[in-house]
């Protein structure tokens, strides 16, 4: 079992892989390009979110809990022409054996099976590491290609919590979908 996953991994169409301090200026233009469309699920999307200076800040600050083992943030990057696509995490929050999974892409890259590539390569990734039974993706109800991706994928629908809403398209209802390989 491993502490941590790779830095880099390939998929059929992608590459995911460690963000870099190079990458906050693709991932500020990719914030600002995609603002009107993340920002109904998304809390953190605010005019600062598309700033250099915060990407610089958020990555120093991904890098320093991916040495912590508390989370493991990727860029998502097509295999071809290596353009930027989007962004997916595991993040050690729900409990000693889970982790959960997060993510968004740019407006192109949706309808084309890339976040669902994406997250069944985490998913593998995360069953490797040391403790791991599970894997969980939190979206909220109203969410509906958030949670297409755990459908999909074979995750089951685990509960309905009710949580303050953080985003102008949420309901309060949160969905937590669990993939659990012994539970299938």
């Amino acid at each position: 079992m491993a502490v941590a996953p790779p830095d880099w991994i390939e998929t059929e169409r992608l590459v995911i892989r460690r963000e870099s301090a190079h990458d906050s200026v693709i991932v500020a233009d990719a914030i600002a390009r995609n603002h009107t469309r993340l920002l109904p699920w998304m809390g953190w999307v605010t005019d600062e979110s598309a700033e250099v200076t915060t990407q610089d800040a958020r990555i120093a600050d991904a890098r320093e809990q991916w040495d912590a083992r508390e989370m493991f943030d990727y860029g998502i990057f097509d295999l071809v022409d290596g353009s930027f696509m989007g962004k997916i995490g595991m993040h050690r929050r729900i409990g000693p054996h889970g982790i959960e999974l997060g993510y968004w892409l740019e407006a192109d890259a949706e309808g084309r099976g890339v976040m669902t590539e994406a997250t069944a390569a985490l998913v593998r990734e995360a069953l490797e590491l040391d403790g791991i039974t599970r894997v969980e993706i939190h979206c909220d109800a109203a969410n509906s290609r958030s949670q297409a991706v755990p459908e999909r994928l074979g995750f089951a629908l685990d509960r309905i919590e009710h949580r303050s809403i953080a985003a102008a398209s949420e309901t309060g209802r949160h969905m937590v979908w669990v993939y659990q390989p012994d539970r299938r």
